[in-house]
C-alpha cells in the first residue's frame, strides 16, 4: 500500500506521525509525508518519501501570537479569513501528493479541509487522533464538564462531539470550498462528512491507562497507546548535566509551540513563581521565546533537550497540555501542571487532575506567579500526587503504543 500522512502542525504533531510511518514503513508499506518545508530534511533521514507544503501554518502563528489572547470570535474571525488562503493552498498540494496513494493518514479535523481530495483520489482515510474525539456516551472530552442542572450525562457528551464536528466543518468552509471550486467539484454538505468520519478507522493514540476505550465504540475506533518520538543520539550539553548536578531535581517549565505576545512579562511571571515556591528550574525557551539575560543560579534556561531524557529527572513538569508533551511527562511518572492554551489542551488539563498525577489546571490567560507557585508547591510535596505519577508511569512504559497501532492499521487494510 502507498500511505500519504497529511501533518500541518507543530514538531509535536509530526513526531508521533513519523513514528508510525517508519514502522508501518518497515512493514513493507511505501510512506510518504505531507507537511510543511521545514521538516523535509528531519522526515528524509528518517527513510520516508515526503512532499513539501509552501503554506506553513506554523510561521503565521508565530507571526500572530497576539490571536492567543483575544476571544473566540476574533480568533474565528481570523481562520475565516487570513488563514484561508494557507489551507486551500495546502489542498490543492495534497491533491497533487496523493494522485497515486491509496491511503490518507491524518488527524480527523483534517478531513474537514480534505474530504473532496479524499474523494476525488479515492482515498482510504485512516485518522490517527491524538486525543479521544470519537462521539460516546460515557464520557466528554470537548466541552466543560456537564453542569449540575443539566440531567441527561450521556446525551451532553454526544453532543459535546457533533460541536466539535460542526465546529470544524464550518471553521474551515473558507478554506474548503475555494479548493473545491479549484478542483473542479461540487461542495460537499456536512452530513457528506460525517459520514466519513463516523465511518473511517480511528486510532486514539492515548494510553489505555489514561483513556479508556468506550463501550459504544465500533470496532473501527481503536485505543492503542502513546506513541514516542524518543532521541536516543542525542547527548546533553555540559552546562546541562552540570545544573542538573548541582542541586536538587528542579521543575520544568516550558510552553512548546505555543507563541506568546509578551514573552518578557510570561518569563518574570515565571521566574517569580519558582522563587516563591523555593525551587530551582529548567524553562524551555520555546516559540514564546521565555528567557532572560539575568535568570538567578538555580535557573537553567533550555533550548531543547528531548522529553524521554528530561523529564525522568524533574521533580515535576510544567507544560502547555500538547498532548506529546502531556503523554512525556506521564510516562516519565513526575507531576504534571499544565497551562493550557488552546485546543485539546484543556482536556489534558483535566485528565491529569481526573488521574490524581497533576494538580488544577490553570488556564494560560489565567497564569500569575501567585498561582503558579501554589500548584508548582502541590506538585511537588504532595506525597499522593508524586506516587500516583509514579505507579501511572510504569504501566505507560510498560504499553506498545506503536506497536497496537501497526497492528489495528495492518488489520484495517488486508
Amino acid at each position: 500500500m502507498h500511505i500519504t500522512i497529511f501533518v500541518y502542525g507543530t514538531w509535536g504533531d509530526i513526531r508521533p506521525h513519523v513514528v508510525l510511518g517508519m514502522a508501518l514503513q518497515k512493514a513493507g508499506h511505501d510512506v510518504q509525508v505531507v507537511a510543511s518545508t521545514g521538516y523535509e530534511e528531519w522526515v528524509r533521514a528518517r527513510g520516508l518519501g515526503f512532499y513539501p507544503l509552501t503554506a506553513d501554518v506554523n510561521t503565521f502563528a508565530r507571526e500572530n501570537a497576539d490571536l492567543m489572547d483575544k476571544g473566540f470570535i476574533s480568533q474565528l474571525q481570523t481562520l475565516r479569513t487570513r488563514i484561508a488562503p494557507i489551507f486551500t493552498q495546502m489542498g490543492l498540494e495534497v491533491m497533487e501528493a496523493t494522485r497515486n496513494s491509496d491511503v490518507l493518514m491524518t488527524v480527523e479535523f483534517g478531513a474537514s479541509l480534505l474530504l473532496d481530495v479524499i474523494k476525488a483520489n479515492k482515498l482510504k482515510p485512516i485518522f490517527v487522533n491524538p486525543a479521544p474525539i470519537n462521539p460516546t456516551r460515557e464520557s466528554n472530552t470537548v466541552l466543560p464538564a456537564k453542569p449540575a442542572w443539566f440531567p441527561f450525562e450521556g446525551w451532553y457528551n454526544r453532543l459535546s462531539y457533533s460541536v466539535l464536528r460542526q465546529s470544524s466543518w464550518r471553521g474551515l468552509a473558507s478554506g474548503r470550498n475555494p479548493l473545491a471550486k479549484q478542483l473542479g467539484l461540487s461542495k460537499s454538505g456536512y452530513k457528506d462528512f460525517r459520514a466519513m468520519v463516523d465511518s473511517a478507522p480511528a486510532l486514539t493514540t492515548v494510553s489505555r491507562h489514561v483513556f479508556q476505550r468506550p463501550a459504544d465504540w465500533d470496532d473501527h475506533w481503536q485505543v492503542t497507546g502513546f506513541l514516542f518520538d524518543d532521541d536516543p543520539e542525542w547527548s546533553p550539553p555540559p552546562d546541562l548535566v552540570a545544573f542538573l548536578a548541582a542541586g536538587e531535581a528542579p521543575v520544568y517549565v516550558g510552553f512548546g509551540s505555543m507563541p506568546d505576545a509578551n514573552p518578557e512579562v510570561a518569563t518574570r511571571t515565571i521566574l517569580d513563581a519558582v522563587r516563591r515556591a523555593g525551587k530551582r528550574a529548567v524553562i524551555l525557551t520555546g516559540w514564546a521565546g521565555l528567557g532572560a539575560d539575568d535568570v538567578p543560579e538555580d535557573v537553567h534556561i533550555l533550548k531543547y533537550a528531548p522529553h524521554h531524557w528530561l523529564f525522568p529527572q524533574m521533580a515535576a513538569v510544567v507544560h502547555h497540555g500538547g498532548s506529546g508533551t502531556t503523554a512525556s511527562g506521564l510516562r516519565a511518572g513526575v507531576p504534571t501542571v499544565v497551562v493550557p492554551h488552546v485546543g485539546d489542551q484543556g482536556f489534558w488539563g483535566r485528565t491529569v487532575k481526573n488521574l490524581g498525577v497533576g494538580t488544577q489546571a490553570i488556564p494560560r490567560k489565567k497564569l500569575t506567579a501567585d498561582n503558579l507557585a501554589a500548584a508548582i508547591t502541590e506538585a511537588t510535596t504532595n506525597h499522593t500526587l508524586r506516587a500516583n505519577a509514579r505507579a501511572l508511569g510504569e504501566k505507560i512504559r510498560a504499553e506498545d503504543g506503536l506497536g497496537e497501532a501497526v497492528r489495528r492499521v495492518e488489520r484495517w487494510l488486508a
